[in-house]
């Protein structure tokens, strides 16, 4: 089975309609490729721009952008540990996450944006090599994650669309 096959987008039975909005908005024709240079394609929008300009509030949003690529690094780990789990057959339900708990939690102004940057694409490099390692009957498997019926292939198309979706927010508070 060619990698185009095994990574085609997942059937809507496969996660809930919630994050239907996610997988909407990643469904690329080489998913491992574009998978792996999202956090690139984020890295050359951020990397040069000043601290200040990374650690400010742009009103209405409540997170400075060094909080979202943030937030994105953790879903990459929460994320893909689900995967990982539901792909191998571990069956133990998985509890949903309060992101905001994260975000006031862990301190992202004093780590520079390329080092957060960085960070989120060893993450991303582990889980494209995860996701293209695991089998076909690994990806189709299904498991509970915040209550929810999900598969591990849904799992990384779900990344991919939450990816998307904040790069689309950044990119509009970078541009006002």
């Amino acid at each position: 089975m060619t990698a185009t096959a095994k990574f085609s987008a997942p059937a809507s039975n496969e996660y809930d309609e919630y994050y239907q909005q996610y997988v909407d908005l990643f469904q690329p024709a080489d998913f491992l490729t574009a998978f792996r240079q999202q956090p690139r394609q984020l890295a050359e929008r951020l990397g040069d721009l000043p601290d200040g300009v990374v650690s400010q509030l742009h009103e209405p949003y409540t997170w400075s952008i060094k909080q979202v690529v943030g937030h994105l690094i953790d879903c990459e780990r929460i994320f893909s540990t689900r995967a990982l789990r539901i792909g191998v057959g571990d069956k133990t339900p998985l509890p949903g996450i309060d992101q905001n708990i994260y975000v006031d939690n862990l301190d992202y102004h004093s780590v520079g944006i390329n080092d957060l940057l960085d960070e989120l694409q060893c993450l991303r490099d582990a889980n494209v090599l995860l996701a293209d390692r695991m089998g076909v009957g690994n990806l189709e498997r299904g498991g509970v994650a915040s209550d929810c019926y999900v598969t591990a292939k849904a799992n990384f198309f779900i990344l991919g669309g939450h990816f998307v979706y904040h790069d689309r927010i950044i990119e509009k508070r970078l541009a006002g």
